[in-house]
């Protein structure tokens, strides 16, 4: 019965009351969100990732929403102790904030909706955190995984679905100095680095796996640590 009245509220009444939740959730843990920007670099040292952006349906689409959390998250300093929170920098993937209609994955299944493929940045965002040794608050993996090996753009295990007011990307500044943001994206390329003051040494990320009938168990490890264990169901 509780089933199928929730079945029947509608989607914003869900979302309303999801984005409460979060707001009182939040109020209890007294996390401090950056907000903070510089057009000025703030250090000389760097680590960088890359990725190729991939030419297939909605490719136009996707290129236009990377183009705009790039810009609403470039140059942003995220100081000691502050929390970096996708949604509350990035905003509502709706068509009235400017994002188009692109691919996504949602409940097991291929699908398209506004916002589409900015997946790509948060878990780019997601890997460089990992590399960087910030500490991951909240990050959800995708439940398929539709990519061959050869496909990948990071290793299976180090992705990062973001669904507004449900799913976030979060993770805390837990280094003695501040990291600043800076990417950019072109047609065929999605940059992103973190500078800073004093050198981040670089993490060591392995990834374990797991076959099974329906899919593959993957371990995440950092510097020996197990962060996460996610399944995949392979297509």
């Amino acid at each position: 019965m509780k089933q199928q009245i929730k079945k029947w509220i509608p989607h914003h009444w869900k979302l309303q009351l999801k984005l409460l939740q979060r707001y009182f959730g939040e109020r209890k843990t007294k996390y401090v969100y950056s907000k903070d920007y510089s057009s000025e670099n703030i250090g000389e040292y760097k680590i960088e990732l890359r990725q190729v952006i991939k030419k297939g349906e909605f490719y136009e689409n996707k290129l236009h929403n990377l183009k705009i959390v790039g810009e609403k998250i470039n140059h942003l300093i995220i100081h000691p102790n502050e929390v970096f929170s996708f949604w509350k920098l990035t905003g509502k993937p709706s068509k009235s904030n400017g994002f188009k209609e692109g691919r996504n994955l949602i409940k097991d299944h291929i699908s398209s909706d506004f916002g589409g493929g900015i997946c790509q940045f948060s878990s780019i965002l997601y890997f460089l955190a990992l590399q960087s040794g910030l500490k991951i608050i909240e990050r959800y993996p995708h439940s398929i995984d539709i990519y061959k090996d050869h496909e990948r753009f990071t290793p299976l295990g180090s992705d990062c679905t973001v669904v507004y007011g449900y799913k976030d990307l979060q993770f805390q500044n837990t280094l003695s100095f501040p990291v600043q943001l800076q990417c950019f994206v072109n047609d065929e390329e999605l940059y992103v680095c973190f500078l800073s003051p004093k050198e981040i040494v670089l993490n060591t990320i392995n990834f374990n796996y797991s076959e099974t009938e329906n899919g593959v168990w993957a371990e995440t490890h950092r510097n020996g640590e197990i962060l996460a264990k996610n399944f995949y169901i392979r297509l």
